[in-house]
């Protein structure tokens, strides 16, 4: 049977970081690698980190799908320095919301970057329809509150079920709707890019607390909880901080790290 599992790339929120500080957990932005024996079939999101993909020992293969929970640009940076895209050596295929094709071909394109992504024939744009199954795993979408909108997923294995909730703003109407979309996910990776003093000053912003995330993944029964979109400004330090008080509430709980691996 295919080893089939989820490698970390990146999970920082909104721009990369680097330094000492940064060490443990990293500092590329979202990216999230579905491997299986070791070759990537698939990557959630396209931040800073899809470039590093070859530092955690996964191979690309002839064809990879990129699904895109949003357009803004620490989610789809690391797409414009996928070597192999360019070269035509690998066939991309980008889901995403709404209309992939018109946000990607707008965006990386001269003179914000001096290539146009519209120009590689080796490049499709499929708006994300359910499920799109791939490598044996179904893979679903639901959306989330986020500034110009945007989607989680649900990644549904042979063995276990992991659902992304990122970049997401809980304590609207539309936490009822994604509560049934992650129910019964085994794993939840959820946005917890600020501390519950922050909150109230970044409302709009389009992220939640470690609290928000500690109640969604109770309400959806997952037995495992990975704090995802972590503050630029969040040191290792500081995130080791607000872990001890997160396992006090929820004790699987872990936060994301660069190199992390989940079996799915």
């Amino acid at each position: 049977m295919a080893d089939t599992h989820l490698v970390v790339l990146g999970s920082r929120g909104s721009i990369p970081v680097s330094g000492p500080d940064f060490d443990r957990y990293g500092g590329n932005t979202s990216c999230y690698a579905i491997v299986e024996d070791r070759k990537a079939i698939a990557f959630i999101d396209a931040g800073t980190g899809l470039a590093a993909y070859r530092s955690y020992g996964v191979k690309l293969g002839s064809s990879v799908g990129v699904f895109l929970t949003h357009y803004h640009w620490d989610h789809i940076q690391g797409l414009s320095m996928l070597d192999e895209l360019w070269k035509g050596a690998c066939a991309v295929s980008v889901w995403g919301p709404d209309d992939p094709h018109a946000a990607l071909t707008s965006s990386i394109r001269p003179p914000f970057f001096p290539v146009a992504i519209a120009d590689v024939m080796s490049v499709r744009f499929e708006p994300m329809v359910d499920p799109i199954e791939i490598g044996g795993l179904a893979i679903s979408a639901f959306p989330v509150h986020h500034p110009q909108g945007g989607i989680g997923y649900r990644i549904e294995g042979p063995d276990r079920t992991v659902s992304i909730v990122t970049d997401h703003e809980s304590g609207s109407d539309i936490d009822a709707a994604i509560a049934e979309h992650i129910a019964g996910s085994d794993v939840l990776i959820h946005d917890a890019q600020y501390l519950p003093e922050e909150a109230e000053a970044h409302r709009g912003w389009g992220h939640s607390t470690y609290v928000d995330a500690i109640a969604s993944a109770e309400r959806a029964g997952a037995s495992e909880l990975i704090l995802t979109s972590h503050d630029p400004s969040r040191t290792d330090a500081a995130i080791n901080v607000m872990m001890a008080d997160v396992r006090r509430r929820f004790p699987s709980a872990i936060a994301s790290s660069q190199g992390l691996e989940v079996s799915i």
